[in-house]
């Protein structure tokens, strides 16, 4: 099912937006769980389809239109519908950029194939101007799920806790330039 949001250049059969929304809709009715974990899926990729460039889609789309997850990371106990409270940190280091912060209430973040991922560039002062995403693949060496919600409803459909510490990927996972997350958010 992710095939029908993905490009076909990158693995996928696109469909209508309508069609996805009567597959979330059907999934839902029979498990709410798996509903949410598949709507997230795709509100954590969308914007690599919208904004990546097209070595990032052909290197990270395929993964996700062959059944992986993706994630949305941008809640920390900072920043939750205010974005600019968030304090994790992107630092360019040559080729690579380096993470450090966390976030919470991540949907799939345990699961995640590969988790869109908000910061603030380290080397931007203005609080709304340095918010910049980039794609955190799963296995990334520094980042750690640190623990897992226990919830009375949904229980299929993890939430998370994750943690990033001196987290590396390479500046080619930056979706855009820095400072463009909130346009992309």
């Amino acid at each position: 099912l992710n095939a029908i949001f993905v490009p076909e250049e990158y693995g996928g059969a696109p469909m209508r937006i309508r069609l996805f929304l009567e597959v979330v809709k059907i999934v839902a009715e029979a498990c709410a769980s798996t509903g949410i974990i598949y709507a997230t899926n795709y509100h954590g990729m969308k914007p690599i389809i919208d904004f990546g460039s097209d070595e990032q889609k052909a290197r990270l789309l395929p993964k996700i239109a062959d059944g992986g997850l993706g994630a949305l990371a941008i809640t920390e106990p900072t920043a939750g519908s205010d974005a600019t409270g968030m304090k994790t940190r992107f630092r360019p280091e040559g080729d690579n950029i380096v993470i450090d912060g966390s976030k919470i209430f991540i949907t799939n973040g345990d699961v995640a194939d590969r988790i869109l991922l908000f910061g603030k560039w380290s080397e931007i002062e203005d609080p709304k101007g340095a918010i910049s995403v980039l794609v955190l693949e799963k296995g990334t060496p520094g980042f750690e799920v640190i623990s897992k919600e226990k919830k009375m409803g949904h229980r299929a459909s993890s939430t998370c806790a994750l943690s990033f510490s001196s987290a590396t990927v390479p500046r080619g996972n930056l979706i855009g330039e820095p400072g463009d997350g909130m346009q992309i958010l």
